[in-house]
């Protein structure tokens, strides 16, 4: 805590004007630029990060209820089992849908599936093999990274914008430097 009261105590004495002949100009414009984004990151980080999530929520409960509304579960008959020695073994299953028809899918076996065990699949309203609904963790785990995606480019940003401040006025700190040691040099050296 003391560090960080001497540092900050250091950072309002140079933004100051205080006649120091040493501190020119473009230095206090260096630090003010760089105090500004700083401050201006520490305001902007938390709402970009509010907002993203609230917006990847929103999609994601919309998701959520959507795919509640349009996928169920049926029981399906297990029709077929691939040969023991293959590495990849699958099963052939035959389920009907909620008008009769009948559908076929080959999916992976997930244990020992013998012909006629019953397997509960998740089916769309059209009757075609899916996944199962989405969870709201699923949505919750989205809008957390959605929000820490969001900042990290809002931290690029501010990075790029602070290297592309040091450029210029660092160039610019430079050119006066190359100006006053022009004038003070032959003073100094005692060459034209």
């Amino acid at each position: 805590m003391r560090t960080f009261t001497i540092q900050l105590l250091g950072v309002v004495r140079y933004l100051r004007p205080d006649g120091n002949l040493l501190r020119r100009p473009v230095d206090r414009t260096h630090v003010r630029a760089m105090v500004t984004l700083c401050l201006l990151f520490l305001v902007l980080a938390p709402l970009v990060a509010f907002v993203t999530a609230r917006l990847a929520g929103n999609a994601g409960l919309r998701a959520e209820r959507l795919q509640s509304h349009t996928r169920h579960q049926v029981s399906a008959v297990v029709l077929d089992v691939s040969p023991k020695g293959v590495l990849d073994q699958t099963v052939r299953i035959g389920w009907h849908d909620a008008s009769g028809g009948a559908h076929t899918a080959v999916v992976p076996n997930n244990g020992n599936s013998a012909v006629g065990a019953h397997r509960s699949v998740w089916v769309d309203r059209a009757g075609a093999l899916t996944s199962r609904p989405r969870k709201h963790s699923q949505t919750v785990a989205d809008s957390v990274m959605a929000a820490l995606t969001a900042v990290t480019l809002l931290g690029l940003l501010h990075s790029a914008a602070r290297t592309l401040i040091d450029r210029r006025l660092e160039r610019r700190r430079l050119e006066l430097w190359e100006r006053e040691w022009a004038a003070v040099a032959p003073r100094w050296t005692g060459l034209p």
